[in-house]
């Protein structure tokens, strides 16, 4: 029922803005329309709140279809941006004072939201008074990084655009089977989990083929690969890959088996750790079946101590190694998600962060000379 009344009001409020951006040039209609008042001519430098007085008409009869939304001021809407919306949801009156956009998270508009690709740019569209700074580097507790992953993190797009490097080290010993396949998914020769590399190609997350593709604010980072078959026309530089494409299946067999055995070599209880699947790589969701999503879901990065994945059955395989890396993963977890519901606690990045390279050192091959 929400979402029929939220699809309902979208479409009054659609059709309001329209209508009211064309009064001046139909003056007959608004007199017809708004029977209480006087047709109100509108410039192009109209207010938002000559805006929202037309839209109070227009849909004072919504608020009847929508009861279950009375208490949508009270939800903090992480997007919304204006001191109208602002003090309304402070005052919990926001569908009384038609205050909508201020109720269900819309904002009138980019002008009041910071810019994403400004690394001060918090998740509710303000800029923060002071830069964020990283939790504490993680403590190893006893376990031993076997592998060290550099990922240069293209962060932006033209002249905004900036570099971080995040750099994680891995607990193979703890953890072999699973940190196999993120060494082998973060390096130059991919994940590979079929024989028919004749159609298909590895997965593999440098070269901006991969991305990060969700966060949780202040919680967690995703990265993946969203698609093999886009990353696969990217690497030869082909609008779409060829129809014979074979996208790399999930891992299988004894493989899968190994990986289900192992166990998180520890709680998800800081900030900084490296975290995949129960099952695996490959296992991150299962809202598509289709081989050519199964790694947009890959690993993910907590920003804080988070139970709820512990109880999800998700691993622990490694962590962030320096304060530069911890820093970076401050910055993005507080940064603009794209939301589709104001109750929504999570989301895609506003603004496009891509792996620009992916490098995979062995702590061996660091070990100094004899």
């Amino acid at each position: 029922m929400l979402i029929s009344c939220l699809f309902f009001l979208a479409s009054t409020v659609t059709h309001a803005l329209a209508f009211s951006s064309n009064l001046s040039q139909a003056p007959h209609l608004g007199a017809r329309f708004f029977t209480s008042r006087p047709t109100t001519k509108l410039n192009n430098n109209e207010t938002d709140e000559t805006r929202r007085s037309i839209l109070s008409q227009t849909l004072a009869s919504t608020s009847l279809l929508i009861p279950s939304l009375a208490n949508a001021a009270s939800v903090p809407v992480q997007r919304a941006v204006g001191s109208g919306e602002k003090r309304c949801r402070e005052e919990g009156n926001c569908l009384e004072t038609f205050e909508l956009d201020g109720a269900v998270g819309w904002n009138w508009g980019g002008t009041d939201r910071c810019d994403a690709s400004d690394p001060n740019c918090g998740p509710g569209g303000r800029v923060r008074d002071e830069p964020l700074v990283g939790k504490p580097v993680p403590d190893l507790n006893g376990l031993e990084v076997t592998h060290v992953v550099d990922l240069t993190l293209n962060i932006g797009v033209g002249s905004n655009a900036y570099i971080d490097t995040i750099k994680m080290g891995l607990y193979g010993n703890s953890c072999p089977e699973l940190v196999k396949e993120m060494v082998d998914m973060c390096g130059r020769g991919g994940l590979v989990t079929s024989k028919n590399l004749l159609l298909g190609a590895p997965v593999r997350i440098g070269d901006g083929y991969g991305a990060l593709t969700y966060i949780k604010p202040d919680e967690r980072l995703e990265f993946g690969v969203a698609s093999q078959k886009v990353a696969y026309a990217k690497s030869i530089r082909k609008a779409k890959a060829p129809e014979e494409f074979v996208p790399q299946p999930r891992p299988s067999g004894e493989r899968l088996e190994l990986a289900r055995a192992e166990s998180s070599a520890r709680q998800h209880d800081v900030a900084g750790l490296i975290s995949v699947p129960k099952e695996g790589i490959g296992y991150g969701t299962f809202l598509s079946g289709s081989d050519d999503e199964a790694y947009s879901n890959a690993f993910q990065i907590t920003a804080a101590g988070t139970p709820d994945m512990d109880k999800a059955g998700r691993k622990v395989i490694g962590q962030l190694l320096d304060a530069q890396s911890m820093d970076a993963l401050a910055r993005l977890a507080g940064s603009p998600t794209r939301k589709l519901l104001p109750t929504q606690t999570g989301g895609a990045p506003l603004i496009k962060v891509v792996v620009d390279e992916s490098v995979v050192i062995a702590k061996s091959d660091l070990a100094p000379s004899e």
